[in-house]
């Protein structure tokens, strides 16, 4: 199944802060998310996937404060 990869920074109290996301595809004509899906698949509903997996978060950078909610 396709999912998001979402960058974010990582702060000091622990909690991540998206910066960007990109959706990754898994390359399953049995997915109704990737691009190799047929956009006029008749059975999709019942057949195909229709829910993308959890979004994979990537710490790619850090900060030495914590984040602003944590902050308050």
């Amino acid at each position: 199944m396709c999912y998001r990869e979402v960058h974010c920074t990582k702060h000091s109290c622990g909690h991540e802060t998206p910066q960007s996301e990109r959706r990754v595809d898994c390359g399953s004509a049995r997915c109704r998310y990737s691009e190799a899906h047929d956009s006029s698949c008749k059975t999709c509903p019942s057949s195909c996937k229709q829910w993308l997996r959890p979004p994979q978060m990537i710490a790619t950078a850090t900060s030495k404060t914590p984040c602003t909610h944590c902050r308050r």
